[in-house]
């Protein structure tokens, strides 16, 4: 794989900032590295600002959006802004491993109809100390599509509904903007507060497949005040709402 772009959507999240970033920019692989801001508050963007300022890194490209459009939409943005082939879309308030970089560099063969994913997470609950690994993302199969999903889904296979819904996957920028163009820009697309889970299924349904990179993870806050949280009930439903609709392809 060629160098990518590390594309960060961000909201309400500039104290991770550092850690999102902190083995990218010394990394020749990570070619620039994509911010774009869903309208955080005043003081968060403004702390944002003061540490790319002090950065002082050409890599750092800030967007900021003139209305809060929400998850999905926010990193359908960042991935549009970004000008590499290649996207590692990174949750921020995640960050990878110091190897996470050269593991991405050695996918073979990168086919644009493939999400590449982290194989763990390493999870960190609010008041915890460290961060823990609680997934394994191997579900015997080399991709997973269509079938391969209902077979987990109705299966119940242990983290499979983390891989639904955790996202931090390489993309191919051209094709991830092509097939979530209408969800995108439909205002009428249901349930997307679990914004992964959608995205999840979209892919899906355009023929896309999700291959596990061996080896690769990342740390995962679990935070009180994530999207998750402050989206109450429709996180869940939107989660819901989605595998029975990738059930039904």
């Amino acid at each position: 794989m060629k160098k990518i772009s590390l594309a960060l959507p961000t909201y309400n999240t500039s104290q991770y900032f550092d850690d999102c970033i902190k083995y990218a920019l010394d990394d020749d692989f990570i070619d620039e590295i994509v911010v774009n801001d869903d309208c955080s508050s005043p003081e968060h963007f403004q702390t944002f600002k003061s540490k790319i300022e002090n950065i002082n890194s050409k890599k750092i490209k800030l967007f900021s959006n003139t209305k809060n459009v929400g998850a999905f939409r926010n990193k359908y943005q960042t991935v549009k802004n970004c000008s590499n082939e290649w996207v590692y879309l990174l949750d921020s308030d995640n960050y990878p491993f110091e190897e996470s970089y050269q593991l991405m560099r050695g996918i073979p063969d990168s086919d644009p109809n493939i999400f590449y994913s982290p194989q763990h997470l390493c999870c960190k609950h609010d008041g915890a100390n460290d961060f823990e690994v609680v997934s394994d993302y191997n579900f015997g199969y080399d991709l997973i599509g269509i079938e391969e999903s209902k077979k987990c889904i109705l299966g119940n296979i242990e983290w499979f509904g983390w891989l639904v819904n955790s996202g931090n996957y390489i993309v191919n920028k051209d094709r991830y903007t092509e097939v979530l163009k209408e969800p995108y820009e439909n205002v009428e697309t249901p349930l997307l507060h679990a914004d992964t889970a959608a995205v999840f299924y979209y892919w899906l349904k355009s023929g896309g497949k999700v291959k596990i990179v061996e080896g690769l993870r990342h740390n995962h806050r679990l935070r009180s005040d994530s999207n998750w949280h402050s989206c109450g009930n429709n996180s869940q439903a939107s989660v819901n709402y989605y595998e029975t609709a990738i059930k039904q392809l």
